[in-house]
Formats: C-alpha cells, sequence, structure tokens
C-alpha cells in the first residue's frame, strides 16, 4: 500500500459532497488538467504525487495508473509553486491536491494500519579484550532486521581484518571498467609504496548483480612525496581519496583506513557479506548497515559505510541540515560526491576529531547538541564548554532523525539525535559490547545478551579496546 496524491491544477468550488467543478487555468501548464465530477476523474493521463508528508511533497510522473484502484481519502489545498521532479519549470500556484490510497482488494489501509520500518538497520559488535571474530557474527545480526532494508544497499566495516599490513593504507575501490583502473593506479604508483594490488576475492550471489570491477591496495604513502608537498600522511590520503572521487571518473575509493576495510553493495545486507566472502575475515570489532534509501539513488557507492581514513559511518535516518553541514565542510577540501547525506557526517567526524583534535564526547556535543534549554541548567563549566561548543560549531550541528555507528581504530561510538527519533539498543556479554537497530539483533549475535538499554538522545555510548588488548 502507498499513498498517492493526484493534482488539481485547477480552482475549485465546492458544489457538495464529494463535488467539485473547476474552472480551468489560462496559464500553459506542463501536465494534462482533471477534472474531477461525481467521484470519477476524466482525460487521463495525469500526474500523481508518490510521497504527501506534512510540508513536503515529491513530484513524480506517472501514467496507465487505473483509476478503479483509487479511492478519495482527504483533501489537502495548497497555494505553492511546486517544481517537478527532474524538469526546470514550475507548476503555477496548485490550489488543491487530491490524496488517494491505492486500493488492496475491497479493503483499504491507511497509513498507520501498516507497518513501515523506521529506516534502516545498524548493527555492530566489538570485543574490549580485542579478540577477533569472523565476519559471520554480524551477517547473523542483520538477518532479523531483513525488512528494514529493501535491496538497495548493504555493506560491513572491519577493523583488525589486515593484521600483516597493520602499518600501510588498505585501499578498496571500485571502477566502472579497466581503463579507469589503470589511470587511477598511475596515480597511486606516483605517490606510494604500492605493496599489494589485488582484486577483492568475491563469490557468486544470484542477488548480487551488476557488480564493478572491486579492488585492493595495500599501498603506503612515499616519503618524498610527503615532504614534497609538506602534509602528514593522513592528510595525503584524505586528499588522493577526495581528488580520485572528484576528478577520475569510473573511479571510487570507498575505503581508505589502516588494518580495516569497508565492504559494500547493492544488495541486502546478508546477500552482501556472502558476496565478499566475510566468513573469511576475522577483526575485532565489525559494523553493519541495511539500506533503505528515501530520497537518494540506491547505486554501489551510495551503500553504507562511508569511510575516510579509519573512520566509519553506518547511518539510519535522514539529515535535513545536510546542505547547511556541506557548505560548511567543503570550505575545508572535503567533497560530498557520493549522492547521500551519510557522506557528510563522515567527513564532519574526520574534521572534528583529526582536525580540531576534539573528543568523542565533544564530537558528539557538537553534531547533537544538547538543547540551549537544557545547556542553561548544567553547572558554569559545562554550560561555558557546551556554549562555546555550539557558537563555534554551529553549521556542523546535525538535525533530523538519526541513529549512527562511528568506527575508529581501536572503539566504536554509537549515537542518536537529540530526539532519539529512530531506535538503538546497546547489550552486553563477557567482553563483548553489541549495538543494533533491534533487540533482535543482538540475540541473534549473543543470545544471552546482558544490561540491554536504549540510550537517551545525544547521548553517545563509546566503546574503546581495554589498553594493550590489540
Amino acid at each position: 500500500m502507498r499513498l498517492l496524491a493526484v493534482v488539481k491544477r485547477t480552482k475549485y468550488t465546492q458544489k457538495g459532497k464529494g463535488a467539485f467543478e473547476g474552472s480551468s487555468s489560462k496559464t500553459p501548464l506542463p501536465l494534462t488538467a482533471i477534472l474531477y465530477t461525481q467521484k470519477r476523474f476524466v482525460n487521463p493521463p495525469f500526474a500523481i504525487v508518490s510521497r504527501v508528508f506534512c510540508t513536503q511533497v515529491y513530484m513524480a510522473l506517472y501514467s496507465g495508473l487505473s483509476l478503479d484502484k483509487l479511492m478519495p481519502v482527504d483533501i489537502i489545498l495548497f497555494n505553492e509553486q511546486w517544481r517537478s521532479y527532474g524538469e526546470s519549470y514550475a507548476f503555477p500556484p496548485v490550489d488543491a491536491i487530491f490524496v488517494y490510497c491505492e486500493r488492496t482488494g475491497d479493503v483499504v489501509r491507511l497509513e498507520g494500519q501498516v507497518r513501515i520500518p523506521s529506516g534502516c538497520a545498524v548493527a555492530a559488535v566489538i570485543s574490549r579484550a580485542g579478540k577477533v571474530m569472523s565476519g559471520e557474527k554480524i551477517i547473523t545480526a542483520m538477518k532479523p532486521m531483513h525488512d528494514r532494508s529493501n535491496g538497495l544497499g548493504g555493506g560491513y566495516a572491519g577493523y583488525g581484518i589486515y593484521p600483516e599490513y597493520r602499518d600501510f593504507y588498505a585501499f578498496h575501490l571500485f571502477f566502472n571498467d579497466n581503463t579507469a583502473r589503470k589511470q587511477c593506479e598511475q596515480l597511486l604508483k606516483e605517490g606510494y609504496e604500492v605493496v599489494q594490488a589485488e582484486l577483492i576475492p568475491t563469490r557468486q550471489v544470484a542477488a548480487i548483480t551488476d557488480a564493478p570491477l572491486i579492488w585492493r591496495y595495500i599501498v603506503q604513502p612515499l616519503r618524498s612525496c610527503l615532504e614534497r608537498v609538506q602534509l602528514d600522511e593522513k592528510e595525503y590520503v584524505t586528499r588522493t581519496v577526495m581528488k580520485i572521487n572528484t576528478e577520475h571518473d569510473g573511479a571510487n575509493v570507498f575505503s581508505s583506513g589502516k588494518n580495516m576495510g569497508a565492504f559494500k553493495a547493492v544488495g541486502f545486507p546478508e546477500d552482501v557479506g556472502a558476496f565478499y566472502r566475510l566468513d573469511e575475515y576475522a577483526g575485532y570489532c565489525w559494523t553493519a548497515h541495511g539500506r533503505y534509501p528515501t530520497n537518494t539513488p540506491g547505486w554501489w557507492g551510495g551503500a553504507h559505510p562511508f569511510t575516510l581514513l579509519d573512520y566509519s559511518i553506518v547511518h539510519n535516518g535522514e539529515i535535513s541540515s545536510y546542505d547547511a553541514n556541506r557548505r560548511f565542510i567543503e570550505m575545508y577540501g572535503y567533497k560530498c560526491t557520493l549522492q547521500t547525506d551519510t557522506e557528510v557526517m563522515t567527513y564532519i567526524m574526520d574534521y572534528l576529531l583529526r582536525i580540531q583534535s576534539l573528543t568523542l564526547e565533544e564530537a558528539a556535543a557538537v553534531i547533537a547538541a544538547p538543547f540551549w534549554s537544557t545547556i542553561d541548567m548544567m553547572n558554569d563549566q559545562e554550560r561555558e564548554k557546551l556554549t562555546y561548543l555550539r557558537a563555534v560549531f554551529a553549521s556542523l550541528l546535525v538535525t533530523g532523525p538519526f541513529s549512527i555507528v562511528l568506527g575508529f581504530s581501536g572503539g566504536l561510538m554509537a549515537l542518536n539525535d537529540r530526539l532519539k527519533l529512530r531506535s538503538m539498543v546497546v547489550g552486553e556479554k563477557d567482553d563483548k559490547v553489541f549495538i543494533a537497530s533491534e533487540e533482535a539483533a543482538i540475540r541473534a549475535m549473543e543470545p544471552d545478551a546482558e544490561n540491554i538499554f536504549a540510550p537517551a538522545g545525544g547521548e553517545p555510548v563509546i566503546v574503546r579496546l581495554e589498553e594493550g588488548s590489540y
């Protein structure tokens, strides 16, 4: 079932219950006019709105829809200029929108009568003692949350998976073709010692199709290049990633950290895990994501996790402040090219933690800042610090519903938006900490998990390896 809305592009006067009379607008319109008479439409084809929210209407064009499958539910009055999706022209003022609900047999199910999962699925597990676990454990966590994703993206990040190359950067790249690969390899050879270059091993999975070329490069920046450009190696790697992702058509760096790697694809997360043979990897920490995109495309580079250096982000929600966040972060050399809002959050965390040297707690207080009324009730020291963070990094406040898991070398941080509009649950067992969108995912990893709790909005849950454990 889905809600539909038919746009009426005429002016209306009510003539009785359920009947409206239209007077045609003289302004040329891009769509065929619709007349509503005696609860029947005439003169199709017509345009419908695919999603109706309280303050937003997303336009999409359809044709050939059987009117017998629709029935009127409500009328919403507007007087706005609505821009047609994918076109350069704008509609004249729209006076009314008739909202319809798709009929299922003789029963019409309205919103609220069907289960609509609250976004994507996230999961994570870490051993505080640094004990390695097969990737099979995190794949198991995603199975009970299957319905939270729709097959348009799944992915994982593993930490501690390349112990033999722990001091080298592991670049994971997608290529459209061998021409793009060779051009990118030439760039890498100019600035890096390439220790190993290989196709990332995969297995054939029927549900994973249209795979790009997927390569792994174990590299180390050349000292001569670092001295020439006078950059430390992390900044040098960051600029390489941005350069490839913005200037090299057909190439995308989707992982670039030390002793860690991201694995993602278009598909359900269980299938993605099998495709990348994650059961053959072992790491002390894993994160996972099942994607349910609502306003961004489903493509291989747009799947989660999003990574930069050792940081990785899996995210459930929608960032309404994306454009403000993006404009700020791009002033510092980051480039958002992956067509999804989560990317900007990864760069924000890198900027706050690596460039600004904030603590994890301080970074959380920037992106999920307490309300001013809450800050006013704090002691003088806390009030002064949080006021400073909100004032200096005002453009990095992330608004909208979200729950995220940040992976980094040596730990995890889980964080909800300050209103806790997305679910997140945490549990423990022995040396392991489990994080997921649903308790069922934690129970799938560890049936006897203890101390299950839901973190409060805006309160970070930070888990670090025990000193000397890895």
